[in-house]
């Protein structure tokens, strides 16, 4: 029998709703975090279906997914703000969270350092590739399941009228500008960086260069399904290095799915 995780979001929830401050735009951020949580579960669910997976396995999976971001909350809490760079990392703060709260009973010292794993690598840059077994699904479900739900909540603020510097880690827009660093790291097939980073724009390049650390065959095929992509790459210039870029992100994600 797998474990029934709806006691797990309810803890989540519960967690979070004591972070709410009854001010309109902090609240939002609050709540802006509980659904991505909700999301990024329902994403690892999806994933889940796709692979062989043991019916243990995939409750880790779920529940690092649904506990991945439990940093964020003290975070936004304590600084305002969700730029690590800005204030604290939250996926470290996330594993200390999990060490103080009363979780639900049910699973082993060892599962729990699993789950804790998970959620202190899910915003590494890279992680390493020879993950043991027991971490290995774990660890990059929850990876591909929050980039998935981040490029939806990119692309929902950055088509908005009035996009949230909170999401947006404060990058304004300039229009027909980007940064060569970050878009020759993409086109050498790698994820970028966050120093790189000077504008709205460099932040769209970075989000699309995640497409090559995506683990899992389904999540590429989520990706395209949303076509997040094409949305990412029609707020970009339509120079002809963007256009380049759009064409070897086409053909990477169509050898991945061939």
């Amino acid at each position: 029998m797998t474990l029934s995780i709806d006691e797990h979001v309810d803890t989540l929830i519960g967690f979070a709703n004591g972070h709410f401050h009854n001010e309109k735009a902090y609240d939002a951020q609050i709540q802006l975090k509980i659904t991505h949580s909700l999301a990024v579960l329902e994403n690892a669910k999806a994933i889940i279906r796709s692979e062989k997976i043991s019916p243990h396995e995939a409750d880790l999976c779920h529940l690092a997914a649904l506990y991945h971001d439990i940093g964020r909350f003290p975070q936004f809490s304590r600084y305002q703000t969700y730029n690590d760079r800005d204030s604290i990392n939250h996926a470290r703060l996330g594993v200390l969270t999990l060490r103080t709260l009363s979780l639900p009973k049910g699973l082993s010292d060892q599962d729990w350092r699993t789950i804790r794993f998970a959620v202190g690598q899910h915003n590494l840059k890279t992680i390493r590739p020879d993950l043991p077994d027991h971490l290995r699904h774990p660890t990059n479900v929850v990876r591909d399941a929050d980039k998935l739900d981040i490029y939806r909540v990119m692309v929902e603020h950055f088509t908005s009228q009035n996009p949230d510097p909170v999401v947006t880690h404060g990058f304004v827009e300039k229009p027909g500008e980007y940064s060569l660093a970050v878009y020759d790291s993409i086109m050498a097939r790698e994820t970028s960086d966050y120093r790189l980073i000077q504008s709205a724009n460099d932040f769209k390049l970075l989000v699309i260069g995640w497409v090559y650390d995506l683990y899992y065959t389904q999540s590429l095929q989520l990706l395209r399904e949303k076509g997040y992509l094409d949305i990412l790459f029609s707020l970009l210039p339509d120079d002809e290095r963007i256009q380049a870029l759009n064409k070897r992100i086409t053909n990477f994600m169509d050898e991945r799915l061939s």
